[in-house]
């Protein structure tokens, strides 16, 4: 039974840090680079909509200054 489990181990560890082909590898890649720009973005819309939070809480009413 311990033989088959580390066959099974190893197997499992081949096919999960290794790509079938070149073609796999290419896809993937292609799919980081498309997705991966999503967070930072995300992170982005948040800041700019807490900074206009901020400064219309903070900004002076009228200061006699004109626009």
């Amino acid at each position: 039974m311990t033989a088959t489990l580390l066959v099974r181990l190893r197997d499992w560890l081949l096919d999960t840090f290794t790509y079938e082909s070149e073609s796999s590898a290419a896809g993937a890649m292609a799919d980081a680079t498309r997705w991966g720009w999503l967070p930072a973005l995300s992170g982005v819309s948040i800041a700019a909509d807490q900074a206009r939070s901020e400064h219309a809480g903070t900004a002076p009413g009228d200061g006699g200054m004109s626009a």
